[in-house]
């Protein structure tokens, strides 16, 4: 795959796949109202497959989320490693925009809500710095190969995109999924009253 996507071709997928998502936050938070009636069935959705899982054995029930994450953000990352650059991209563009909102949109409800802005952040920071950049890397492979293809050049296959995905992409998500439950719930709780 080097000698079809540079690493300045990834390295300029990753920039547009952040300037999306930031897009799509910002747009989440200045217009919540916009975005509620089609964000709130999804996180009720969400929360309750969530909630099944916490119902779990109470020794198995971290595991079992950290699965129910990963494999979450693993189905996202594959669809934007083996479609995300179909259309001109509009799949990869259409996944970050939407996390990106709804990012936007939690964080101004939550802190309308009488969160302090600093929780929010704790909440994230802890496993978003590795899933993010994850999900930027598959989005970014993703919007790199549109724009190879736009110029007619040479682009990986599924294999070679699969093999991305298994190689950078997953072993980050599965550490992400790792931190946010055993991790992120602790930094959160400094937070509690």
């Amino acid at each position: 795959m080097r000698n079809k996507v540079t690493r300045f071709h990834l390295g300029a997928g990753f920039l547009a796949a952040l300037l999306v998502f930031t897009a799509g936050t910002a747009a989440g938070w200045a217009y919540p109202q916009v975005f509620a009636p089609l964000l709130w069935p999804s996180l009720e959705n969400l929360l309750a497959a969530a909630e099944k899982t916490m119902d779990l054995n109470p020794q198995a029930e971290y595991l079992a989320l950290s699965a129910f994450i990963f494999l979450k953000n693993l189905s996202v990352a594959a669809l934007l490693v083996v479609f995300g650059h179909v259309v001109f991209a509009l799949p990869a563009v259409f996944i970050l925009a939407v996390n990106g909102v709804l990012v936007g949109f939690l964080a101004r409800h939550l802190v309308e809500a009488g969160l302090p802005p600093a929780a929010f952040v704790a909440g994230i920071a802890p496993h978003g710095v590795i899933e993010l950049p994850a999900i930027f890397l598959a989005a970014g492979l993703a919007l790199a190969i549109a724009a190879l293809r736009l110029k007619k050049r040479a682009t990986p296959g599924v294999i070679e995109r699969l093999g991305f995905l298994l190689r950078v992409v997953t072993p980050l998500l599965v550490a992400a999924a790792i931190v946010e439950v055993y991790i992120t719930p602790q930094v959160i709780s400094r937070f509690a009253p």
